[in-house]
């Protein structure tokens, strides 16, 4: 372990620059400005931006020990949560009729109207405090591991504090600069300690590669051993299509300047996402050759083992910018949900002073995430493996019955679906009945209700909107004059790039 003076002085220096990164800026004068900023953020740091908000602080715990315990089937999920970045690129001419708006719940209103607009940002209200919570715990959860001279809280407070300054004061711009900042450093992180775990095999590759094929787990055909791993690894194409509409993920698509930055963003931002997942992974697998024998519990212990003070407090740090980048976007997108969505929606006022509403969604901010760290310090977690066992339920719930009610709506609303709200509302509880019914039977695990409800929902609103009467102009739609546009100029350019190919 870590002597208090040095890892504390560390630790804190982190959350100061963080804190100080956070603040540097010309501060938003417009509401637009602070929930999405000016549409002028390059690529590279809308980049690091989505990667930051896609790795939470558990994907960096959690994958070295299934990787260690389960084996190849556990190194997917890298590749597979990659995919929900891939189809967004896929559809960025579908995306610009919606690039104006500020969160996921005023698409869906645009569409289906006030009453789906305002379960949609409560459900994404709720979503979003849980994911804060579970980032506070984690963090406090790694320092208990790491750091024994440091009461866990005491980190756990100081990092939900300065995430909530910087958030709160600075929106959307803070939020980016110190994702550049977090991500660059839990990058640099994750390829030194995977490569300080190859080292500790003491093992070439090839010596590696023959220990490996003689363990059961880390074989393909393990990938299939029971009925239960495949049909889970078939549910999960259909959950990466769904996935790709997660609030926080399609606000970095609204602070894109254009539907054609939209493709470059998240088409780079899958080919990272599996690099890093996959150099995550491997820490657990080289721990696993290093020491085959090692029970849940050991793992961590085992990595920090004989480190210098210097990398150990470097996993805390990495833990902490990780969970910090996570949880800010999350708080920032209550902001946005509670003044632009909810307030919009119940009270019917939209002649309000920018300055006025940035000043409500600092105070919602801030009360979210005082409600988050306070929820989040009361549970004083031991082990890594604790809380998950521990928040797992939770996480199964809030994330089933948001997706089965909010992803559905999203995705047709992309495709060009257009209906009435009652159409949606029986859709969203079509699905939820059904994910109910799922949970009531006994499928508890992987993404059975999940998917069942969201097609559920789906077919619901099919039904509905075919068998009822509905407004003139609803149904499918087809690209608009822009949507067009973009299409014949991305086909122009790539009929060009074939052609200096062959030459």
């Amino acid at each position: 372990m870590v002597s208090f003076s040095f890892s504390f002085l560390l630790v804190f220096a982190f959350l100061l620059l963080t804190l100080v990164v956070g603040l540097m800026g010309r501060k938003a004068t417009t509401f637009r400005e602070y929930a999405v900023d000016n549409k002028r953020l390059s690529t590279v740091k809308l980049l690091a931006t989505l990667l930051g908000t896609s790795f939470c602080g558990l994907t960096f715990v959690y994958p070295v020990q299934t990787c260690y315990s389960l084996g190849i089937r556990k190194m997917l999920p890298s590749i597979i949560d990659a995919t929900s970045l891939w189809i967004t690129s896929m559809f960025w001419v579908r995306m610009a009729p919606f690039m104006a708006h500020r969160s996921i719940a005023e698409t869906i209103g645009s569409i289906y109207g006030t009453y789906p607009r305002i379960i949609v940002a409560l459900l994404s209200i709720c979503n979003a405090i849980f994911k804060v919570t579970f980032q506070i715990n984690v963090i406090s959860s790694i320092v208990s591991t790491s750091m024994d001279a440091i009461h866990p809280d005491i980190i756990a407070v100081l990092a939900a504090l300065v995430l909530i300054a910087y958030a709160t004061l600075g929106g959307i711009r803070a939020i980016t600069n110190t994702d550049v900042l977090q991500f660059i450093t839990f990058v640099a992180i994750v390829f030194l300690l995977a490569k300080l775990m190859f080292v500790k095999t003491g093992k070439s590759v090839l010596e590696m590669v023959s220990f490996l094929q003689k363990q059961e787990n880390f074989k393909l055909s393990s990938l299939c051993q029971s009925n239960g791993q495949l049909l889970n690894l078939l549910l999960s194409i259909p959950y990466c299509f769904l996935a790709l509409s997660g609030p926080s993920v399609i606000q970095r698509v609204y602070m894109c300047a254009s539907p054609i930055q939209v493709r470059k963003v998240f088409l780079y931002g899958s080919f990272f996402y599996v690099l890093i997942g996959l150099s995550i992974s491997l820490i657990g697998l080289f721990v696993f050759v290093g020491n085959p024998t090692l029970t849940v519990k050991e793992i961590w212990p085992y990595i920090i083992t004989g480190m210098p003070p210097f990398l150990k407090v470097s996993i805390v740090v990495c833990v902490l910018g990780m969970a910090m980048s996570t949880a800010d976007s999350e708080l920032h997108l209550c902001s946005i949900l509670v003044v632009h969505d909810l307030r919009e929606s119940i009270r019917g006022i939209k002649s309000v002073s920018d300055v006025h509403q940035i000043r409500m969604a600092k105070w919602a901010l801030l009360i979210c995430g005082l409600l988050a760290m306070m929820a989040a310090i009361d549970y004083n977690a031991l082990f890594i493996d604790d809380l998950f066992k521990t928040l797992s339920k939770m996480a199964f719930y809030t994330t089933t019955f948001f997706g089965c009610m909010v992803p559905p709506l999203f995705i047709l609303s992309v495709f060009g679906f257009r209906s009435s709200s009652p159409t949606a509302l029986i859709g969203m509880a079509a699905g939820l009945l059904a994910s109910l019914v799922c949970i009531q039977l006994g499928y508890k695990v992987g993404f059975i209700p999940y998917i069942v409800g969201a097609v559920a929902n789906i077919l619901g609103m099919m039904a509905i909107h075919y068998l009822l009467p509905q407004p003139a102009g609803m149904g499918w739609v087809g690209l608009d004059p822009q949507q067009k546009r973009l299409q014949q100029l991305a086909d122009v350019f790539r009929k060009f790039k074939k052609r200096i190919d062959i030459e």
